[in-house]
């Protein structure tokens, strides 16, 4: 016997349609949403972005960029000025590539271009720099510097031209006030015994020692008289004005403790040379000779 299978209702099938329909649209939205559109992707960019600008915005204000001043060449090229001008000024460092206390060898003298004076005497000699003149009105052509060598070794830098620089801002043609001002008025005056009117007179500093016990006249500073200010100061030094246009206040000295307003008010001429150097070398009024 056969065994026939009835069609279903037609109901039962309008609904397995729809059903399947609704199926499909289901899944079809389903990954729609599942995928985000452009629009969506440009805002998730120009998010990331934006976080992203705020992230090192909030980097540069922890950890700011470095700021370049415009003045830091200026201020390098400032310095290196200072240097120079210190190379090329008298002071107790020395002056140019030469110091006090420095030994002196002829290679030495040859590497630096200076030349030595004449003389026979090799224990006190001058040196010079042959590229360092200038033309006196009374003297006509000089050297604007000279080095006293002694026991061959640097104790007096002369200073003859007045466009040399001085550590303590006084010129060869400064006044003799000028240089009592520079020197808070801590000077010695002292006049040679045969300058009878003393139109040539000296003013003395001691630059970084001071006396603890006065010498005898005419006597030479020693290391017993005098105390040096700095540990790190290994020579004392001497300023030494030379003064021509004065009149005589002493017979011989005047100490620096021992100033009266009376004779600064005196006090005439202008310097017509300036030495640095020790104390023995000062003390050589008539210098290597």
């Amino acid at each position: 016997m056969l065994a026939f299978h009835e069609k279903p209702p037609l109901p039962i099938i309008k609904m397995a349609i729809i059903t399947t329909l609704l199926i499909g649209t289901a899944q079809l939205l389903t990954g729609c949403d599942s995928q985000p559109s452009s629009s969506n992707n440009d805002a998730i960019a120009q998010t990331d972005v934006t976080d992203k600008g705020m992230a090192k915005k909030d980097e540069t204000s922890i950890n700011p960029a470095p700021i370049i001043d415009a003045t830091t060449t200026d201020k390098t090229q400032a310095i290196e000025a200072v240097s120079l001008f210190d190379e090329q000024t008298v002071s107790p460092s020395g002056y140019e590539k030469l110091s006090f206390g420095q030994v002196i060898t002829p290679e030495l003298l040859s590497d630096l271009g200076l030349t030595r004076a004449e003389g026979d005497n090799e224990q006190c000699y001058y040196v010079i720099n042959p590229t360092l003149s200038y033309v006196d009105k009374e003297y006509g052509k000089r050297a604007s510097v000279l080095y006293q060598i002694i026991d061959n070794k640097v104790a007096l830098i002369s200073i003859q031209d007045p466009n040399i620089a001085f550590y303590k801002g006084i010129n060869v043609g400064d006044s003799a006030t000028d240089v009592m001002k520079a020197h808070n008025d801590a000077l010695t005056y002292e006049v040679d015994k045969y300058a009878v009117d003393g139109d040539y007179y000296s003013l003395i500093a001691n630059v970084n020692f001071k006396v603890i016990k006065d010498s005898q006249l005419g006597e030479l500073l020693t290391a017993e008289n005098i105390e040096l200010d700095n540990k790190e100061d290994k020579l004392p030094l001497q300023i030494e004005y030379h003064i021509k246009g004065g009149q005589k206040l002493n017979d011989y000295k005047i100490k620096t403790t021992e100033w009266t307003a009376d004779n600064k008010r005196l006090l005439k001429g202008e310097v017509e040379s300036i030495d640095i150097g020790i104390p023995a070398a000062i003390y050589l009024v008539e210098g290597c000779s």
